[in-house]
C-alpha cells in the first residue's frame, strides 16, 4: 500500500489529497494555509511568504501552476509540547546554498495549530495508553497499526510521546512528560524509535513493557540481569543468562541507571548512566538482546581500569576483551596503524594517557571501545576486536 502522506502526479486530485491531510493532521484552519518559497542565495536564504489564507483547493491551484509533481508531509516538535509543527513539502529535495538554483516552493503550513483527528502527541502514563496513542496513528501508515494489548501498569514517570515524520523515516520520541510540557521536544528524549513508515508497526511492538519505557535504578549486576531478562522476554529473545552468585553480587558504579535509549530499524541501544563516570552503551538486534547484552553481566566491564601497573592494566584489558568479544582481543588506537596486544596497549596507555580514568564506554557485536583515552594532543579512540 502507498504511503498516505505522500502524493505524486497521477495519484488523483491534489486538492482532495490536501483535504485529507488537513482532516487527519491540520484540523479546521479558519486562517487557511501559508505557502512559502522563492528561496534564493544570498538575498533570500529563508525564502518569503508567497501566499496566505489559502484553502486546500487554492494551495492545489498554486502548486499545480508551479509545476509541483510530488509532495510529502513532515511533522516536528513545536516550541511547546502541545504545539506540534506540520509542513507539506515538495518531494524533490531542494538544492540550497550559493551553488543551488534556488527553490520556488519551500513548504506549505497551516496558519493555526495542527489539531487533526490523528494525535501527533500523546501523554502516556501506562503501556496501554501508549498502545492507544499508537493505534491512533493508523491512518498515517501504509498498513495501519495493529491493536497492541499492553499492560495498564502505571509507569514510574509519565511520558510525552511525539511523532516526528521525515521524507524517508518516522521517529517516535518519548521523554519525561514534565520536561516535555516545560520545554517542548528536545534532546532530553528518553527513547527514540527510528523506523520507516511501512515498518513502524513491527518496530513499535518493541515498546510494550515498562522495562523498555522506564529508566531503572540498579545497584548490582544481579539487578542488571533482571532488567535484561525483562527486555529479552518482551522482545521475544531467548532467556537472558543469570549471573553467578559472586558476579551477581558485584556492585555497579554509584547511581547506575539503565534505559533503552534508541531503537533504530529493529536494533536497540541500551545506556547505563553512572554518577561521575561516562555512560556505557551497548547495541544490537532487539530480538537477540539475550546474546549481545551478556557482556554487561561481567563485573570487569563496569570497573575502572586499575592504575599504575602495566601488568594489572593488561590483565584488565584481557578480562574485558574476553567478556565482550568471547576471546582474545586485538586492540587499535586511532592515531596508530599497527594492532596491539593487551600488554602493548597497556604500555601505550600508561605512556600517553597518564592519570586518566579508563573504562569501557561502548560494547557492541564484535567490538568495544574505551572511554577516558585523552592524550596531550587530544582524544583518541581505542577499539578492541576479536582476534582472528
Amino acid at each position: 500500500m502507498r504511503d498516505p502522506l505522500e502524493w505524486r502526479a497521477g495519484d488523483g486530485p491534489l486538492a482532495a489529497w490536501l483535504e485529507l491531510v488537513g482532516e487527519l493532521l491540520a484540523g479546521p484552519q479558519p486562517g487557511g494555509y501559508v505557502v512559502r518559497g522563492d528561496l534564493r542565495w544570498p538575498d533570500q536564504p529563508y525564502g518569503v511568504e508567497l501566499a496566505r489564507g489559502l484553502t486546500p483547493a487554492g494551495v492545489a491551484e498554486l502548486l499545480t501552476a508551479e509545476g509541483v509533481d510530488g509532495l510529502h508531509v513532515r511533522t516536528s516538535g513545536g516550541r511547546l509540547f502541545a504545539e506540534p509543527h506540520l509542513e507539506i513539502a515538495p518531494t524533490a529535495e531542494p538544492v540550497l546554498g550559493p551553488d543551488g538554483p534556488g527553490v520556488r516552493i519551500l513548504h506549505v503550513t497551516p496558519v493555526g495549530l495542527a489539531a487533526g483527528t490523528v494525535p501527533l502527541i500523546g501523554r502516556i502514563r501506562t503501556p496501554a495508553e501508549l498502545a492507544g496513542w499508537l493505534d491512533g496513528l493508523s491512518p498515517l501508515l501504509p498498513g495501519g497499526m495493529p491493536g497492541f494489548d499492553w499492560p495498564r501498569t502505571a509507569l514510574a514517570e509519565p511520558l510525552g510521546a511525539t511523532l516526528l515524520r521525515r521524507r524517508d523515516s518516522v521517529l517516535l520520541t518519548l521523554q519525561p512528560l514534565e520536561a516535555a510540557e516545560r520545554s517542548g521536544v528536545d534532546g532530553t528524549s528518553r527513547l527514540i524509535l527510528d523506523s520507516r513508515a511501512p515498518d513502524l508497526a513491527g518496530h513499535a511492538a518493541l515498546l510494550g513493557t515498562p522495562a523498555v519505557l522506564e529508566e531503572r535504578a540498579l545497584s548490582t549486576v544481579r539487578d542488571l540481569g533482571r532488567w535484561l531478562g525483562e527486555l529479552a522476554a518482551g522482545w521475544g529473545s531467548g532467556p537472558a543468562p543469570v549471573p553467578g552468585l559472586l558476579a551477581g553480587a558485584a556492585p555497579l558504579p554509584r547511581a547506575t541507571r539503565a534505559s533503552v535509549r534508541r531503537i533504530e530499524h529493529g536494533e536497540a541501544e541500551l545506556m547505563l548512566r553512572r554518577h561521575g563516570r561516562s555512560e556505557l552503551w551497548v547495541r544490537g538486534p532487539a530480538s537477540e538482546v539475550a546474546a549481545w547484552a551478556v557482556p554487561l553481566l561481567e563485573p570487569a566491564v563496569h570497573e575502572e581500569a586499575p592504575a599504575g601497573s602495566r601488568r594489572r592494566l593488561a590483565r584488565w584489558l584481557e578480562r574485558v576483551g574476553g567478556a565482550v568479544l568471547g576471546g582474545p582481543a586485538v586492540w587499535t588506537v586511532s592515531t596508530t596503524a599497527a594492532p596491539l596486544s593487551a600488554v602493548e596497549l597497556a604500555g601505550w596507555l600508561l605512556a600517553h594517557c597518564p592519570g586518566r580514568v579508563l573504562a569501557v564506554d561502548r560494547a557492541g557485536v564484535g567490538s568495544l571501545t574505551l572511554g577516558g583515552t585523552r592524550t596531550s594532543d587530544g582524544w583518541v579512540t581505542v577499539t578492541g576486536r576479536r582476534a582472528p
